[in-house]
């Protein structure tokens, strides 16, 4: 028989006051923690001129980004075993710790380990405050967090790019992770003193079973026909980007003019504030299908539109904007497919989500260049609309 764990209830006031601080801080935490999976993106050769050339790329990207994917299987499950506040704080202080290292690697395999320590570090994160969010918040408020929270995870991925085209130049690549480091640091002292953990019950039982129960959870229906659909949400985010940036160059533009192409679409970002209002409007399979009919019609544009600069830019906009409505869509499907276990929902959202992101690299080896290969995707995100959606009727009809 389960027993349940209920936290004492602070005055209202005082909770609403402690909620929205709380939130603005997981995310400013968010940015600067998945920051530091594309901060090493313009770091390659002032990297390879320090320590050496050979294994720089795999060093730099290959360890942190499997290691971050697997730990959202780790610690989802932990966070709802242990406790939210406990997995998330304890897990910035060892992501603090390991950056500051990485500015610290005297050789190339040193900083393959420690970038890898980081990533596994910095999955602590994201299962745990979404699962957070889900449990300390109203749903009126917590569709507005997530939508917020997912703003910060689109747009680290510019602008960590930003960060350290704008550092290294003055302070190297070692003074750009210890500055990070640095940031890291406040922010797991300001989670220490801000953070409590969230009202609601919580069964007891051992942690074995709950990754038992994770597994379970993975292999039910609905949850591989998320899976199957949600491999396409950042996996041709990237797709889109890694073609972009060779087709650009081939086309004539600098480094600095493919960068100023690639922020074009971070306004269309923020649109991920507007899944929620959509939600509770028009549900939650439509919103989501809109998305993704968003996205693959942006890419559909791009395939196009491939050789007039100004109608490519457009079109990445409608990408991007359909996306950033998916991000947070499927973020609350997963959270309410795995209630009350909220974090093991969160740990195989981010688990496949960042695998579709590593698969995504994949897309400069489709045929017939850019627009070919966006036409595929496109029709990806398509068949991916289709998979969800019949997901949630799934799920309506139980």
């Amino acid at each position: 028989m389960s027993v349940t764990l209920s936290a004492s209830h602070p005055p209202t006031a005082e909770r609403g006051t402690t909620r929205a601080g709380t939130v603005f801080l997981l995310v400013s935490t968010a940015l600067v923690v998945l920051v530091q999976m594309y901060v090493s993106i313009p770091l390659h050769q002032l990297v390879a001129a320090d320590l050496g050339s050979a294994g720089v790329t795999a060093a730099l990207g290959a360890g942190y980004s499997f290691a971050y994917a697997l730990g959202f299987l780790i610690y989802g499950p932990l966070s709802d075993h242990y406790g939210r506040r406990r997995i998330l704080v304890s897990g910035l202080a060892a992501l603090t710790i390991a950056t500051l290292a990485v500015s610290l690697a005297p050789s190339t395999g040193v900083l393959a380990v420690l970038r890898a320590v980081q990533g596994l570090a910095a999955a602590t994160f994201a299962p745990t405050a979404l699962a957070y969010l889900g449990e300390a918040l109203p749903p009126r408020r917590r569709a507005i967090a997530i939508g917020a929270i997912s703003v910060a995870f689109l747009t680290a991925g510019i602008l960590g790019q930003l960060f350290a085209a704008a550092v290294a130049p003055a302070a190297g690549w070692r003074g750009t992770f210890f500055l990070g480091g640095i940031l890291l640091a406040a922010h797991t002292l300001a989670a220490f003193a801000i953070i409590h953990e969230p009202d609601g019950d919580r069964s007891r039982q051992p942690l074995l079973a709950r990754y038992a129960g994770l597994v379970r959870f993975a292999v039910r229906p609905r949850s591989l026909l998320l899976a199957v659909g949600h491999l396409v949400v950042l996996g041709g985010f990237v797709g889109m980007y890694s073609l972009l940036g060779p087709h650009l160059a081939s086309a004539g533009l600098s480094a600095a003019e493919i960068m100023f192409v690639r922020a074009a679409a971070l306004p269309a970002m923020f649109c991920s504030l507007l899944a929620g209002p959509m939600a509770a409007r028009l549900g939650l399979a439509l919103t989501g299908l809109i998305g993704f009919i968003l996205a693959a019609a942006g890419l559909a544009a791009e395939a196009v539109l491939g050789g007039a600069l100004a109608g490519l830019v457009a079109a990445s906009v409608i990408f991007v904007t359909g996306v950033a409505i998916l991000v947070p869509t499927m973020i609350t499907l997963w959270g309410e497919a795995a209630h009350p276990a909220r974090g093991g929902g969160m740990a195989v959202n981010g688990f496949v989500l960042f695998l579709g992101a590593g698969l995504g690299s994949y897309a400069i080896e489709l045929p017939g260049g850019l627009g070919g290969a966006l036409g595929v995707v496109s029709g990806l995100y398509l068949a991916a609309g289709a998979i969800v959606y019949a997901a949630c009727a799934m799920n309506q009809d139980r």
